[in-house]
Parts: structure tokens; sequence; C-alpha cells
């Protein structure tokens, strides 16, 4: 991130700062006196008279003539600590930048390119990192010196001998980084676009790796300085009539501490413990300053897509909150039960750079026993933040006002609010209870499903462990995952998604609280285990009669779920209603516009067209008989991804490739731009055959189609700007001076309906529609003929989400390519595409016009998918419940 005008250390604040300036002191200290040595020392390293001839004599304490006195054989310790400096940095600069220019980029190749190589390359490594290190810099020292004596030779001895130590390290490191990072969407969106090997590993491995570096280097200088004075402690450094050492002064100063002469020891002593702490003071601070994701533009704060459209009638209206409630009873008050939760005057604020940050300002609602009440609102408007408040789980910045009442069945209440997390501990998990968006990282990965479930239990029932295994199970059967008395003991990769939200599900009922907070449990779900999975919360409700706080921005679950509905919008409740009225007259602008803008499945509204097919379009992407295997685990068959699929885009058609995870479409969108070479059939596009090809070999197709990720955050390299992200393309496939390719890029920028000056920020300072704008962008830069979007839009708001399908539409019909949209959320595919293509399995079941498929299908699969895609019509979704029961059922 560029902050014109700003200084490091103008970047750095409070702690971070002392260490900086304190780290910054020593090393310029140390260096001064490196450089300056001949003129700051008052005498030579090993010079023992005087300018008139005198001996200084020996064991001299300090005095007037010699600040830091004097060791046993005459010479002044001010002056070898001064030269000792020069000798300790010109070894750890030339052991540091040695080591790093050979270790770096070996472990960038052999992470990257694998195979024999990589194999090779770590037993080397190994084998090296192996040695205990003092004693292989001995072995180093000796071999290298030769019996060199002189003071240029020693220095490259010892700077080799500590080389050898730390390129492993190096090594390692990044190595082990790279084989991580090459897997990530951005270097995935590299490669289509054509970039060599090279620019990938500068520019989107080496500039995401090279964070640890600071660190490395800075643990491998203060290692350098113990390795040399270790050296010179035992007789194996540099010469010390070649130059002054601190190691060695060490060991000349160990008999000088049994007779009470302490000067001889503690300064070389204190010189390099100083330099130690120095390096590592500075290369922490540099790591957190330099690093641009832990760095904000103060103040700027990205509005959503509704705000932009919405900004004069967006103002909060605590009216409309107050007003339409739950119908009256018969002595004209609402006949309301006593809440088992209640929140009232809610205010969190967190503490930033830039000052306090309000983030919940003067919430409050209720919820009865057995109710469900969904909490709406697209990213930032405090839905999570709440609920996290009401757990105690916000960190330490933040700062909680208000009240969070907690009425339990046994009549107690408490105050969560100001609770400390001692208290709160026997409340979570037993009287309130959380299910987590993501269960891939809520559950521990190195512990069984079962063993975290019995953790939930014991913590508050005193059971022993084969009773909370016997009720771990029946949980596990009472959420609905098959053979429950074996997957006990599954480990969470072992399990699907949605079954790793069951047991998500199952440990937050263990112990039958009195509330849940469900926050997005349905995010990223196929819609038939979306379905299951409401299914299994509605039945929970009705069974144990727990009340539900459904956090969402999926309507459609809204309405097949709640009771009632708080809309929250910038921290604030704009509007509270009962589900049926909420959808039949929302009151608030806002409201009505997150309604508008949800795509609905079966409405036919104008947007539920797509683009205007041409005639006689010729053939842009042709995927005759595609099967795509990946090889199985230890003594496992091997795994058909895709299985016999063969299907066609033409120019200016987007064809909708929808399906459950695990059917096989994203691999088969990567396999149409050559990200995964199919095991047999053939690819075309254009015509030209692109199945079988060698990256270099595909490198000139590369122009020809663009790709866009799922996750907008991933797929653009978090250490490149805008300009950067979107100029690739351009600057790989064509011959456009820098100022030419700047003015397209601010064109492309302007078609996307985003600023020119967002070309100079970083991904991470724009919300998920911009970047999802910016991804669009960069996979339009060359006017491909063919563009495949993988899941463009399922982590995206619904305002964010509608606008970003208008642009969609938009551009497709303006310049007429070919479109792959592989998606799971069938009312996305009712609103853009032409044609629908059903995968199951691996296996294409279905495939036709849209109004055929998703009106009238043909095959039982794709009419289950149908039926499980909750709607945003309380009423309609009813009817739909009602059918796909039947359907279920065979009635």
């Amino acid at each position: 991130m560029r902050y014109p005008g700003k200084s490091v250390v103008e970047q750095s604040h409070g702690l971070q700062r002392f260490m900086l300036l304190l780290g910054a002191f020593l090393i310029a200290f140390f260096l001064v006196l490196a450089v300056f040595a001949p003129w700051l020392a008052p005498y030579d390293f090993n010079q023992v008279r005087g300018d008139d001839g005198v001996l200084f004599g020996t064991q001299q304490p300090p005095s007037a003539d010699h600040w830091f006195g004097t060791t046993v054989g005459g010479t002044d310790v001010l002056s070898r600590v001064i030269y000792g400096a020069r000798t300790a940095v010109e070894v750890i600069v030339l052991a540091v930048a040695v080591s790093s220019l050979i270790g770096v980029p070996l472990g960038l190749v052999s992470g990257y390119l694998g195979g024999w190589l990589d194999k090779t390359l770590v037993l080397v490594m190994d084998a090296l990192y192996s040695f205990p290190s003092l004693l292989l810099a001995i072995v180093v020292s000796i071999v290298v010196s030769g019996g060199s004596s002189g003071a240029l030779g020693g220095i490259a001895s010892a700077a080799i001998s500590i080389t050898v130590i730390f390129i492993p390290q190096y090594f390692r490191v990044i190595r082990n980084a790279t084989v991580s990072v090459k897997t990530e969407p951005y270097v995935d969106a590299a490669k289509v676009v054509g970039v060599r090997t090279p620019r990938i590993l500068r520019k989107h491995v080496l500039s995401n790796v090279a964070q640890t570096l600071p660190v490395i280097a800075t643990l491998n200088a203060s290692e350098a300085i113990l390795t040399l004075a270790a050296l010179g402690f035992l007789g194996f450094g540099i010469e010390p009539s070649a130059a002054a050492e601190w190691g060695y002064d060490l060991n000349k100063a160990m008999p000088d501490a049994t007779n009470d002469i302490w000067w001889t020891g503690l300064f070389p002593g204190l010189a390099i413990v100083l330099v130690v702490l120095g390096v590592t003071l500075l290369g922490e601070s540099l790591n957190d300053i330099m690093n641009p994701l832990l760095r904000t533009r103060g103040g700027d704060k990205a509005e959503s897509e509704l705000e932009i459209e919405l900004a004069e009638d967006l103002a909060p209206a605590p009216e409309v909150a107050a007003g339409a409630e739950a119908p009256v009873g018969a002595d004209g008050q609402p006949p309301r039960r006593t809440a088992v939760l209640s929140l009232s005057n809610l205010r969190i604020s967190f503490g930033t750079d830039a000052g306090r940050i309000v983030a919940v300002d003067d919430v409050g609602f209720d919820v009865e026993p057995g109710e469900v009440v969904a909490v709406v609102g697209e990213s930032g408007s405090g839905k999570s933040v709440t609920s996290r408040a009401v757990m105690g789980l916000l960190p330490g910045t933040a700062n909680v006002d208000g009240s969070a009442v907690l009425r339990t069945s046994d009549a107690a209440e408490r105050e969560l609010i100001g609770m400390s997390s001692r208290d709160l501990r026997p409340v979570r998990g037993d009287e309130i209870s959380m299910i987590f968006q993501e269960p891939s990282t809520a559950l521990d990965p190195v512990r069984t499903v079962g063993w975290q479930i019995i953790e939930a239990i014991r913590a508050h029932r005193d059971v022993s462990k084969s009773q909370a295994r016997a009720r771990a199970v029946e949980l596990l059967d009472l959420v609905g995952l098959p053979d429950p008395d074996q997957r006990v003991d599954y480990y969470p990769h072992q399990l699907s998604g949605g079954q790793k939200q069951r047991v998500m599900i199952a440990i937050a009922i263990a112990c039958d609280p009195d509330v849940i907070v469900a926050d997005e449990p349905t995010t990223a779900l196929d819609v038939t285990v979306q379905a299951a999975i409401l299914e299994l919360l509605l039945d929970l409700r009705d069974r144990l009669g727990t009340a539900i706080v459904l956090i969402t921005h999926n309507m459609g679950v809204v309405a097949d779920m709640a009771d009632r509905v708080v809309v929250m919008y910038r921290g604030k409740i704009v509007e509270t209603a009962p589900v049926d009225q909420l959808f039949a007259a929302p009151a608030h602008p806002y409201t009505r516009a997150l309604l508008d803008s949800v795509p609905h499945l079966g409405r036919a509204d104008e947007r539920a067209t797509g683009p205007v097919p041409l005639e006689n379009a010729p053939v842009v992407l042709d995927l005759d008989d595609i099967v795509v295997e990946f090889p199985g685990g230890w003594g496992e068959p091997v795994f058909r991804a895709v299985d016999h699929v063969s299907l066609q885009v033409h120019r200016g058609e987007v064809l909708g490739l929808v399906g459950e995870s695990g059917s096989g479409k994203s691999t088969l969108g990567r396999v149409a731009v050559g990200l995964q070479q199919p095991t047999s059939g053939t690819v075309r596009v254009g015509g030209e055959l692109i199945s079988g090809l060698s990256d270099a070999d595909l490198r000139p197709f590369r122009s020809r189609f663009g790709f866009v990720f799922q996750d907008p955050a991933a797929s653009l390299n978090p250490r490149m700007s805008i300009l950067d992200c979107i100029a690739e393309p351009l600057r790989v496939h064509t011959d456009l001076t820098s100022t030419q390719v700047t003015e397209k890029v601010q064109s492309l920028l302007d078609s996307v309906e985003l600023p020119r000056d967002f070309a100079e920020r970083f991904p991470h300072e724009l919300s998920g529609g911009q970047r999802q704008r910016i991804s669009l962008a960069r996979a339009l830069a060359l006017d491909p003929d063919l563009l495949i979007a993988d899941e463009p839009t399922s982590a995206l708001d619904v305002s964010v989400q509608s606008r970003v399908l208008d642009l969609f539409l938009e551009l497709q019909q303006r310049l007429q390519f070919a479109c792959l949209f592989i998606t799971h959320d069938l009312a996305v595919v009712d609103t853009l595409a032409n044609r629908v293509a059903v995968m199951q399995r691996g296996k294409l079941v279905e495939l036709g016009d849209r109004e055929q498929v998703l009106r009238s299908p043909a095959q039982e699969y794709t009419r289950s998918l149908i039926a499980a895609v909750p709607v945003p019509d309380p009423d309609e979704q009813r009817r739909r419940r009602a059918e796909r029961g039947n359907l279920l059922t065979g009635a």
C-alpha cells in the first residue's frame, strides 16, 4: 500500500514505534562504529603502545586514557569493541545475503515445481540441517579457511561457514510457504492469462512468501553474531592478529572473571547482546509495518451497493423499527411471552489506529422460547458482532455497553454483558450455544468429531467418558449423520461440508441450550444440504423448544424459517416485523431495496431473461466426452470427478452449469481453460484443440479466454495493486507501453463502474462486490471469446450480487463472449442463463433451455434441486416445503 509522504516511522505507533526506533538506533550505532572504526577507535585493535612508545601495561581498569580499560595483553578494550563491530557487521551481511540469495530461489523452485527436484533438494537440505549448527560451522570453517590468516580470508571463511547453516533454514521456510501459496486462486488466475513461470514465482509466489524474510533474516543475523562469537570463543574464528572479534575477547576474559577483572568481558559481551537486540527489534517491527495487509486507509470505508443507490433514503428510522410487531390480543396489547433473551441499548465499538469505530449502536430485540428471530443485513451491518457480544467472543479491543439478559428454564436471569470469561464459561454451550458460519475452521482438525462433542458434554455434565460417547453417538444420529457409530471417530476432513455443519449443530445442542445463535449456518452449502440443515433446525426447535437467533443474508432462508425479522443497517436496527408482514409490506427503503435485490427462482420479471442469443452463433467451447480422474489414496481406486461429459457453448450464450458440491462442475471449468488436463476426451476453443498441450504451447491461446473465480479476495494477489492485477494479462499478451496499459486499465474500471483512482488501491481495501468487479475487469482485459465464471456471486451480499449480475449481463450483451457460468444457485441461473446443464456425481444428467430445465425438468435429481431452493416469499415457501415433503416421501 502506498502512503505518499508517510515515512516508516509515521506508519508505526505506540510500543511498535518504540521498538522500531530502539532497534534502528542500535543497528545504526553499530553500523557507524563498523564504517568509521579507524577514526572512532582511539587506538588500533592490536596496539599495545601509545604514540609516545610507552606500553599501556596490563589489566588497567577504565580510566580517562582507556575508557573501557585494557586487556591482559595490554590492548585497549574500547578499540577492540569498535573494531569488533566492523568484523561482526561484515560477517552478518555476507552470511545473511549469500544464504538468502541461495536458499530463497532454491526454496521457490523446489516448492513450485515439485517432483524429483523437490525430493532431491529436500533430502540434501535435511541432511545439512541434521548436523548441529555449531559443529557444522566449525567443520566448514576449518575446510574453508585452509590455514588462511588474513583478515579477508578469515572473514570470508567465517561468513561461509555460517552461510552453510542458514541456507537450509531459508530453503525450508520458503519451500513450505511456496507449496501452500502455489495452490491459491490468484496463482491459477495468473496461469489462466498465460503468465510465465519466472514471473509467477517473482510476482505472485515470492511477494506473498517474502513476508517471512524479515523475521528469518533477523533471526539469522542474531544467530550469525552468536555463531561467530562461539567460533572465536572456541578458537576456530578469525585469526586474532587479523581482526578484532568479540568471541575471542570473551575467551581471553574468562580467567579475568575469577580475579574481579570485569571490564575485559563485560563490554564485548554487552556489544553482542545489543546487536542481537537491535536486529530483533528492527526485524519484528518492519515485518508488521511494511505488510500492506495490516494497514488500511484511515476513515475510508467502502459503501455497499444499496448505500450508494439509496444514499438519501437510508437514514435510520427508529419509529419504523418500533412499529410493525406481532398482532395485538384482546386486551389491545401484543400477546408476548417472557423472552428467553433480551437485548437492549447494545453499543459496541472497537479501538483502531484512527480512534474508536462504532460497529453496533443502540440495538435491542427479544427472542421468545421456541421462536426463530432472523437478523438480516449486508456485510458490516453488525449482525455477527451483536451475536459474538452476547457470547462474550469479541476481541480485547472491543468495548461493549448495554444489556443482554438471558432468562433460562430455571427462571434464573443473567446479565451477559460485562461477565468475565470465567463466569461465562458455564453459560456457553449449556444455556446459550452458537453454530458458527464455517464448520471447517470451527472444528479442530486434529481431534475426532466425537472427541469434540464429548468435550462439550463433559464441560457441563458430570458423566463418564463412555456415557458422553454414547450421548455423542445419539446426537450424531439426531442430526441425521449416517452411520453415527462409525463416524463418531472420524476427523473433520473425512466429512463433507454439510456433515461438518451437522456436527456443529450436534455440539450446539449437546446440553439442550435455551438459545441457539446460528451465524450463517447454511452459507456455501448446496441447496439440498441447506434444506436438510434448515429442516433439522426447525425440528430441534419444535422438539426441544429452543429459541433460535438466525443470522443470515439469505432472504430465502429467512422466509423459510423465521417467525420475526430484525433488519440491521450500519449497526442500527431499521425495521422489525413478523416475517409475513416484512415480505408483504416492508416499511423501510433499505428493507425494500434488499428484498428487490434477491434473485427469485421462477419469478418472471425483466431480469429473468438472460442475454439475447445470436442466430447461427459459432461454437466457442466444445467439450467432447471429457473424463477426469484423480489418483486415490493408498489402496484406494482412482476417483472419477468428471464422467464422459460433452457440451458446447456458443458465442453470445450463457450456459449455466449447476449441481451439488463434488458433482464435477469446477473441475470441468478448469479443464475448459487448461488448468486441468482431462484423462480422456478433447477440448476445443474456437475450433482449436487445446487439450493435451503443455503450458508453453497453451500460452498463445490464453488470451482467448478469461476466468472469474469464486472468491474475489483469494483470486487477487493481496500484494499487488489493482492496477497491476488488471494489467497483468495486458503485459503478458500485448506490446502496450506503460502509459497505454494504465489507460486501458482505467477504461476497464469505467466499464465495471468503479472509480479510476481504485487503480492505486490494494484488494483488501475494497468490498467484496468491488473485488469481484475487479476480477471481471481482469478477465475481460483481452476481450476473450470465452469466459468461465466459477461461483462468482456465492460469497456476495444480495444487493452486491444483484448489481454484479446486472453488470455481467450488460457486458456480456455488449461484448458477446461465450460464458460457462458455474453455480449452485438456481435463482442466479434463472436470472442470466440461456441454457442449463445439470451435473450429478461427475455425470451430465440434464441439458436444455432454461425454461425447460427449471420449469419442467425431466430428471428427478433436477426436480429435487429445484424443490430445495428457498424462495424469498413465506407463503410460497410453505407451499414449496409441502411439495418437497411430498417429493421426498413419494406422495
